[in-house]
Formats: C-alpha cells, structure tokens, sequence
C-alpha cells in the first residue's frame, strides 16, 4: 500500500485545477514560480558568476579606477588605510546594479542566463546546464556583441557625470547637460532589460534589438523606472547594512533574482506585443504609436506552429 493507510500517497494524481477557474494573477504566479524553482536560481546564479568571472574582473578594476577619479577630485577625502574599504563597501555596491541590470557582462552568459530564466517566467522546464551552455553558444557572437556595446556605452556615461560634476562653477547649461546624460543613461539601462530576452526569444538583428529595446524604455518608462528602483534597493540594501552580507547574496543569488524579477516583467511585454501580434498578423504596432521591426523569427513555438500550418497547406 501506497504511503501510510492510504496517507502521504504523492504517487495518486491530485485534485486538478477547474476548467472554470480564474487565471491566477501574475503577481502570484511570481511568487508560486520563485518558491518553486528557488534551489535552481540558485544555481543559475552560481553558472553565471563562474562563465562571468571576466566581466567581474572589469568591473573591480572599473571600480579602482572610478574611486581614485573621485579621491582625485576632492568628491571623496578617503585616508590610504581606508581605500579597500571604500572600495568594497561604497563604490562597488553603487555601481554592482550596472553588472545586473546588465551593462557590464559577458554577453554569452548573460544570453544563457536569461533563457533559462525566461523559460522559469512563462512557468516552463529548462535544463540549467545544457540550456545555459546551448543557448550561450548559440547566441555567443551577437551577446559579445551586445555586451561591449553595452559597457563601453555606461563606462563612458560613468565618466561623462563624473566630469560633469567637478565641473568648477555651476550654470544652466551644465546642469541640463547632465542631467540629460543622466537621463540617458537610466533609459539605457531600460533598454538593457530587454535586449537579452529578446535576443533569446527571437531572431533580430543587432540594430532591431536596440531599436526595439528602446520603444519599450519609452513606451513603458514609468514601470521599467519602478522595476529599475525595486532592483536596484534589492542590490544595494544589503551592502548598507552590512557588506559581507551584501557580496555573500552577490554569489549566491542577487544576480540570478535581479534576472529573474526583470525576465518575469518583461516577458509579459514582449508577449503582448510582439508573440501575440506575431501569431495573427504580419505587421506589428505598439499601442498604435511605435511601429516594432517586422523582419524576425520567433525561435521557440511561434515558428515551430508556422512551420507545421505551412506543411499541412502543401499536403
């Protein structure tokens, strides 16, 4: 017998869910997909920092480089005894959002990362090591590409508000100069949420994934500046409160949740306007105001589906 008196039986289907039950809300399934799948982020997280080790040893140097431009500029009065520890307790934790969000990354790792977490997103099976591996190699020269794209672009964004702000002497044009920068920069880091899930999920061009990367960052601003905070609090907090902490979760988890939280969002996106449209039109609009590049490919059942209909019309 099967359990104990019949109890404790998981070999007996279970009750099953109504057909006539209303679909769970997506904030739940959220939590219901992370509490599910929680050990296997973690492990995600541990592949991505071992595959991103070189990205990581640019940005500590990056750091050492950004924290001396500091000292040097009066912005900072750090004793020499001190520089280790303002380096790893307040200089990298304010830029460590620019490796998760990710603008300073090894691209194939970030392309394998993500698909494994954008299949957890729409609550399907992925294999983590042979899903990683594959999905890294597949979309290894375009993420290469895409990755130095993207650190060069907030290297020099870094800088530039930097030198704006040891600027001597304040006027208006320096203050809207950078504030622009400013504000390019957060709507970068927009677009830089959507550019890997794209690349995994379709087949686009380099050009096609910034273009429409940057529809979506104006598009839906309010939302990606609202994920953009709650990711960055989640990053940072930690190293403010105590810093072992904050570079013990970095290992662990923080860089594979913050891929997690952005995938989960922005897949719901790129369904709605683009799986969705591609599925029962040929041109695709956003919101009757952005017109999204047409010239892809859904690499996953949207074109498997396509193929088949095609085969059934020959025969």
């Amino acid at each position: 017998m099967a359990g104990f008196f019949g109890l404790f039986d998981y070999t007996k289907e279970g009750p099953g869910v109504p057909k006539d039950a209303p679909p769970k809300s997506r904030f739940v399934v959220f939590f219901e997909v992370l509490g599910r799948k929680f050990w296997n982020i973690i492990k995600v997280n541990l592949l991505f920092t071992l595959f991103n080790i070189p990205a990581l040893i640019f940005f500590i140097f990056f750091s050492m480089y950004y924290l001396d431009l500091l000292i040097q500029a009066g912005a900072l009065e750090v004793p020499m005894d001190d520089i280790a520890l303002y380096l790893l307790g307040v200089v990298v934790p304010l830029l460590l959002p620019a490796v998760c969000f990710p603008l300073i990354t090894t691209g194939p790792a970030q392309a394998g990362m993500t698909y494994v977490l954008r299949n957890y997103s729409r609550e399907e099976h992925s294999f983590i090591w042979s899903d990683f591996i594959e999905h890294a190699k597949k979309n290894f020269k375009q993420s290469m590409i895409v990755g130095l794209i993207n650190c060069v672009v907030t290297v020099l964004s870094l800088i530039d508000i930097y030198i704006y702000l040891n600027i001597e002497g304040t006027s208006l044009w320096v203050t809207a100069a950078n504030a622009l920068i400013i504000v390019a920069f957060g709507l970068f880091a927009m677009m830089s949420m959507y550019i890997y899930p794209m690349m995994v999920t379709f087949k686009l061009t380099i050009k096609q994934l910034y273009k429409n990367a940057f529809l979506f960052a104006i598009m839906k601003f309010f939302p990606n500046l609202l994920i953009l905070i709650i990711c960055t609090v989640i990053i940072v907090l930690p190293f403010f409160y105590y810093p072992t902490i904050g570079y013990l979760l970095m290992f662990i988890i923080t860089f594979s949740l913050i891929s997690y939280i952005t995938n989960f969002y922005v897949y719901s996106k790129l369904d709605k306007y683009m799986i969705q449209q591609a599925e029962n039109e040929d041109e695709f609009q956003l919101e009757d105001e952005f017109q999204l590049e047409d010239e892809f490919q859904l690499e996953d059942e949207v074109q498997e589906e396509s193929e088949v209909k095609q085969i059934d019309k020959t025969e």
